[in-house]
């Protein structure tokens, strides 16, 4: 039999510590909404979402940890923050698609509610069953659940493994200040921009019997939460998302524009935003706010 049909716990089935205390769900709850958040933030800005189990791990173990908190409650902590993100991606990757289809006018709370609560409680009875076959009898490695279990175990190691881990706990905690007054300083106060792009008229093209203005577009944008997901990911999965956006930005979305036109903003909301876009100038804002809308393929105002 493989080595996972006689793994040995870390802690003896025969020795009986606390585990579902409240401390450990209340501490689970508090970063399953703060990380849950978090990651449906990134999942709707940045179009993917990243694992909180590493990051949650570090953070059940500063606040259990002066409470006393042992491995098992600090794992408990982990698995709210980690199935809090599970949860609020299903969420964010399934339900908006109710809006864009026509479905529902608006996003439905209620509705949001129930379809994720059944949603989680699928998925759970399902790993239940599946558990054995997903898991025990596999051989894949599972990186960042080892990763995970060499988090918890510091709780009951010799010290120093302690300390580190209070250090990456310190790190995050500076990270995310550090981030918030960045952020702050640019969306709340407005002390300075967040990009810098523009956009390049190179003249007029028939493509397809439409005679549309061929358009170039150039960006660069320094954000903090981008920053943090392609630190987390790595630079292989990172390479994969640059790729995509090329392939989106440099190829797609000038063909798209060639064939159908840019589309106008006609809201007073579009207009403030095509403003803001071009720095006060409608002009190149317009363009700016059309190409983006080309690019998510949401072409719904008419093309100019």
């Amino acid at each position: 039999m493989s080595s996972r049909e006689n793994f040995k716990s870390f802690i003896p089935a025969e020795k009986i510590i606390p585990e579902l205390t409240i401390k450990a769900i209340l501490v689970g709850a508090l970063l399953a909404i703060v990380l849950g958040s978090a990651n449906a933030y990134f999942g709707l800005y940045a179009g993917m979402t990243v694992s909180a189990a590493i990051p949650g791990a570090v953070m059940a173990f500063a606040l259990l940890k002066p409470l006393k908190g042992n491995i098992l409650e600090i794992n408990i902590g982990m698995m709210g923050a980690s199935a809090g993100t599970a949860l609020a991606a299903g969420v964010i990757f399934t339900i908006p698609a109710m809006v864009l289809l026509g479905a529902w006018t608006e996003i439905q709370y209620l509705e949001t509610t129930i379809v994720a609560m059944l949603g989680g409680t699928l998925g759970v009875l399902w790993m239940v069953s599946l558990r054995r076959a997903l898991i025990i009898k596999t051989d894949l490695p599972f990186p960042e659940g080892v990763a995970v279990a060499a988090v918890l175990t510091t709780t009951v190691g010799d010290g120093s493994e302690q300390t580190a881990t209070q250090r990456s706990g310190m790190w995050l905690l500076i990270g995310g200040i550090l981030g918030a007054l960045l952020k702050f300083g640019q969306v709340g106060l407005k002390a300075f921009h967040g990009q810098l792009q523009g956009i390049v008229n190179i003249g007029r093209f028939n493509i397809g019997g439409g005679d549309h203005n061929g358009l170039f577009y150039g960006g660069l944008a320094a954000s903090p939460a981008l920053l943090g997901v392609g630190w987390i990911i790595g630079p292989k999965i990172a390479s994969f998302v640059f790729v995509g956006g090329l392939i989106g930005w440099v190829i797609l979305a000038p063909l798209i524009a060639l064939a159908v036109g840019i589309p106008s903003p006609t809201t007073p909301g579009q207009i403030s935003d095509a403003l803001t876009m071009g720095s006060g100038s409608l002009n190149v804002g317009r363009l700016i706010g059309g190409w983006w809308a080309v690019d998510y393929f949401s072409i719904t105002t008419k093309p100019c």
